[in-house]
């Protein structure tokens, strides 16, 4: 996210040199913990009250540090003119909702005209010069230098970056949903980064600025951008009215022509999320791509990951079959040898983008076996056996089926034509995390959520050489919010539904782990089981009594789903 000057409102000339350094993110909040009307208050003030004491002087900077206008002015107010050097954009750490000031216990230098004050509260985490937030949970203590000049009290000593509660993080920036490449499969995946709220033609600058600087650490080696490192803007104008901007790049030179249509995409699809529907692009001069020369998001649908929109009610297994939900109730088997009682089926998952379904099936011996097929059709057996095989998962793309086989994590690719395979994947960073609980991979692609020893995961999958893939770096959720998770599943491409035998039952955070929010677990009675969960569709989740849905509705309570049994394992399409 960048600190980018206002454009103006209809057209507005961008400078080619240099992609503009990172703005710090901040929000209006209060440093101590105050009721709500207190924030009120504070928010409706416009610079220091000129009477107050130290710890209420360092709690209205925080507070106006939300303000990222002009260089954080507002916050600027509180300083004393021997720290107007302040580095407000030195780092951008975003905090809990409580903190607190007091006096610093390090409060060497205090005296009647001087004194040191301590911010006290918990980091949630910090965005950085692109606009992604890392989760960094921990308490911090910051301490802040105080000045009397004259009849009141200055900050001359602020700590370098800002510090921002999270609801003034929320307040004073917008998630943006930018999109990079796969480099293997060469389709787009999107990621997640915040830049500030502004008019439209300020949130296309910044979200170019995204796309220049490249995916977020949660995603790096799972996707790249097709900006070249010589990239810059040459020239960019917005029309907001008319819902269009045009681009100009130079340093695009080298790049093939269909390394030119990606690029071509990433914008459209990046700059399609901000309000901007349709951007011509030009490269020194001409059309980026001369065969589309203006380019939208509806244009390069084919491109984008994942699968299409979920049926309406999802499958379960139970009884040994698959079957299918509908609006009666009724749970009836599914075509082919996935409903027709030809194996007991103990789980299973479907692939909406290329029509198939993995099975597991109990044998007489008490193996478990991998199989998979078309939906409604023959069931092949996969290289995968054991004594426990759950936790299936399939890719964006559909070739792919993923499961959790005697505790270890194990990957079957499943070509168009001809037998499944095995395929490697270099598992080791889940090797020190304990039990492995459960899995699932984003539908999009490029990411998977792991639950370990009830712990929540998230990282990217980067594609190794000769067809290998690794689990790469992953970070915890949340922890002390995400704690005894049992069962996860991907509610969007950036969403993720958490089930938890805890006092939360039901939660859906952010793959970043900054958002964080609790879903009613009304009629739910422990120890939960299995969930399904997919946009724009009702949520399910079994628990001792049965198989519910949640769809949010004017009562937000659950509803139990007749015909099935505590057992049920529903899912929607991955």
């Amino acid at each position: 996210m960048t600190a980018r000057r206002a454009l103006a409102a209809l057209v507005v000339t961008v400078a080619a040199a240099v992609v503009a350094g990172c703005a710090t993110v901040p929000q209006q909040s209060d440093v101590q913990v105050l009721r709500q009307g207190e924030q009120a208050a504070e928010q409706n003030l416009s610079g220091p009250i000129e009477d107050d004491e130290p710890l209420g002087l360092v709690r209205g900077f925080v507070y106006r540090s939300g303000s990222p206008d002009d260089r954080h002015a507002q916050a600027r107010r509180y300083l004393s003119a021997s720290a107007s050097d302040w580095d407000d954009a030195a780092s951008l750490t975003v905090l809990d909702e409580r903190f607190d000031t007091v006096v610093s216990p390090e409060n060497g230098t205090a005296g009647p005209d001087r004194m040191t004050v301590r911010v006290r509260g918990t980091r949630l985490g910090t965005v950085g010069p692109g606009g992604a937030f890392e989760s960094s949970p921990q308490r911090v203590e910051v301490d802040v230098g105080v000045v009397r000049e004259g009849e009141h009290w200055r900050i001359d000593r602020p700590p370098p970056g800002v510090m921002v509660r999270l609801s003034d993080f929320r307040s004073h920036y917008r998630e943006l949903q930018a999109w990079f490449v796969d480099p293997v499969r060469r389709m787009l995946l999107p990621d997640g980064h915040y830049i500030r709220s502004g008019r439209p033609g300020e949130l296309a600058m910044d979200a170019v600025d995204v796309l220049l600087r490249g995916p977020s650490t949660g995603l790096a080696g799972a996707a790249v951008t097709m900006f070249p490192a010589t990239a810059r803007i040459r020239s960019a104008t917005t029309d907001p009215a008319a819902g269009t901007a045009s681009i100009e790049l130079t340093g695009v030179s080298g790049l093939s022509p269909q390394d030119r249509e990606l690029l071509a995409a990433q914008v459209a699809q990046t700059l399609g999320g901000v309000g901007v529907p349709r951007v011509e692009l030009l490269a020194d001069g001409g059309p980026l791509v001369p065969a589309t020369p203006t380019v939208s998001a509806a244009d390069q649908a084919d491109l984008v990951a994942g699968p299409g929109r979920a049926p309406a009610f999802p499958y379960v297994v139970d009884g040994g079959r698959v079957r299918q939900l509908s609006a009666t109730g009724v749970a009836a088997p599914v075509a082919g040898q996935a409903g027709n009682g030809s194996f007991d089926i103990t789980e299973a998952a479907a692939s909406a983008r290329s029509g198939r379904i993995a099975v597991v099936s109990r044998e007489s011996t008490g193996t478990q076996r991998l199989l998979t097929g078309p939906l409604g059709g023959e069931l092949t057996a996969t290289p995968v056996s054991g004594a426990d095989v759950r936790s299936l998962s399939w890719n964006g793309a559909g070739d792919e089926i993923w499961a959790v086989v005697n505790g270890r994590l194990r990957r079957v690719l499943v070509p168009p034509s001809g037998p499944p395979v095995e395929g490697a994947v270099d598992a080791g960073r889940l090797t020190p995390l304990g039990r492995i609980g459960d899995v699932a991979l984003a539908r999009e692609g490029g990411r998977i959520a792991v639950v370990a020893d009830g712990a929540l995961l998230v990282g990217p999958i980067v594609p190794l050489d000769d067809g290998e893939v690794a689990v790469g770096p992953l970070r915890r959720l949340r922890p002390g919010d995400l704690d005894d998770v049992v069962s996860i599943d991907w509610h969007s491409a950036d969403r993720i539904v958490v089930a938890s035998d805890s006092d939360r039952p039901m939660s859906e955070v952010s793959a970043d782990g900054l958002r964080l929010d609790q879903i009613p677990g009304t009629n739910l009675t422990a120890p939960l089981g299995a969930l399904a969960a997919a946009e724009g569709r009702p949520l399910y989740v079994t628990d001792r009594t049965g198989l519910w849905s949640y769809s949010g509705g004017e009562f937000d309570a659950w509803q139990q789903a007749g015909g099935t049994g505590a057992a049920a394992q529903p899912f929607y399409p991955g």
